[in-house]
């Protein structure tokens, strides 16, 4: 990869899952939004594998459902119209011990109401469960956005990741030479 591959998050989270991920695997979207992340997940995981896909937006997983459909990866994905922090009441990705991938691209829909938007609350437990999910050897990214409500989403999120102890690697990736660019945390749990 280039330097310029990485001029913004998404894309270094999307290499990040791209470098983790291989064909049979599961992975998590828990914030579906626009469905480019489902559809690099639902590509790296391949007909064997399994994406289970989160939004509370109707609009999101219609955007996310056509892209998939468009692409032939519609088979291997689960759409939840749902907030990320019910995956755990979900039976199929309860018992599923294939998990090496979970997205976070927080905040609100590109393009959609930004009064609509994820909220710390909510987030600090499906970050919390997904962790739970996640085999020996996964990676969980999680897109932070400073924005007027996603500050303290994303300040509530790096202390729950910087309290991780054993077990985990957690990098945190920022521009620092921009006023509140989005930022870019990954955890990488070892044990």
């Amino acid at each position: 990869m280039k330097p310029s591959d990485f001029r913004r998050i998404t894309l270094l989270a999307a290499a990040w899952m791209k470098d983790s991920l291989k064909a049979g695997d599961s992975a998590i979207d828990a914030t579906a939004g626009t469905g480019e992340d489902t559809c690099l997940l639902a590509d790296c995981v391949g007909p064997a594998g399994r994406v289970y896909a989160f939004d509370i937006q109707k609009e999101a997983l219609k955007q996310t459902r056509d892209k998939l459909e468009a692409r032939g990866l519609l088979a291997q994905t689960r759409l939840f119209h749902q907030g990320h922090e019910t995956l755990e009441e979900i039976p199929e990705l309860a018992a599923d011990d294939r998990i090496a991938g979970v997205m976070f691209n927080l905040g609100y829909l590109p393009g959609g109401d930004p009064k609509v938007a994820t909220e710390a609350g909510t987030t600090l437990r499906a970050v919390q469960s997904a962790l739970g999910r996640l085999r020996a050897g996964g990676v969980m990214t999680l897109a932070l956005y400073r924005h007027p409500g996603g500050d303290e989403e994303s300040r509530q999120v790096e202390a729950w990741a910087s309290a991780l102890g054993r077990g985990y690697n957690v990098h945190k990736i920022e521009t620092i030479n921009k006023n509140n660019p989005p930022y870019l945390i990954v955890v990488e749990k070892t044990e």
